[in-house]
């Protein structure tokens, strides 16, 4: 037996395929507001985007900011000056759509919910996060979902975890395990919160020194062994 009584579960890259989802996104942005839906631009969309959320996840901006500063600079950077506001209302239009699952992610939170309590914890904007969630029917195998936006912080703020564990009925965190694909929001997170961690890693990327992971899996199928 685990011990564990609590999981927590990450969405993007851990259950949803959202990669997949902020390609097709970027791509109908372009398109919509005239310029090429190359590889190279949706390149530098998602390295713009990265540094957003790194400075987000550090504190360093609030959320308003971010949606809204990383189409500006992106634009920027395309020739074309804008606000960034439009562009973003549409391409959460887009990403409200998108819930393509990771192959395995219903059967393992079958599988969890059977035996654990079951939380979804993400970054995002709630609105979209919770249309997401309800249109894969991830909704339907967890107890409850905590937003950042909801939150006031993010993960890996210990906040954020804060927030979460005030909902939570565990409160002995030798008994709660996160599980999600982001090293620095995730892992960290959990190493902020005091419970214990598994990384989702099917990339294979290295680890970092300072960031435990208590458990490492490549498949999501893996995390059966564990649990």
């Amino acid at each position: 037996m685990s011990g564990y009584t609590t999981i927590l579960l990450d969405v993007d890259g851990t259950l949803l395929d959202f990669s997949q989802a902020e390609k097709e996104g970027i791509r109908a942005v372009l398109t919509r507001f005239g310029f090429p839906a190359s590889q190279e631009n949706t390149e530098l969309y998602h390295e713009i985007n990265a540094s957003f959320w790194a400075a987000f996840e550090r504190g360093e901006i609030r959320k308003e900011a971010l949606l809204t500063e990383r189409f500006r600079v992106f634009f920027e950077r395309l020739g074309r000056e804008t606000d960034g506001r439009a562009e973003e209302a549409f391409y959460r239009e887009q990403l409200d759509q998108s819930a393509a699952l990771i192959p395995g992610a219903l059967e393992l939170c079958g599988y969890l919910r059977e035996k654990y309590q079951l939380y979804i914890v993400t970054n995002g904007t709630s609105a979209t996060q919770y249309k997401r969630l309800k249109k894969s029917g991830l909704d339907q195998y967890v107890r409850d979902i905590f937003v950042s936006e909801d939150a006031g912080s993010q993960k890996p703020q210990k906040e954020y975890f804060d927030y979460c564990f005030a909902r939570i009925p565990e409160k002995d965190p030798a008994r709660m395990l996160i599980i999600g694909d982001s090293l620095h929001s995730d892992i960290k997170g959990g190493n902020n919160a005091g419970i214990h961690t598994c990384w989702y890693n099917p990339e294979g990327k290295p680890g970092e020194a300072g960031i435990r992971a208590d458990y490492e899996v490549r498949r999501l199928a893996d995390i059966f062994q564990i649990v």
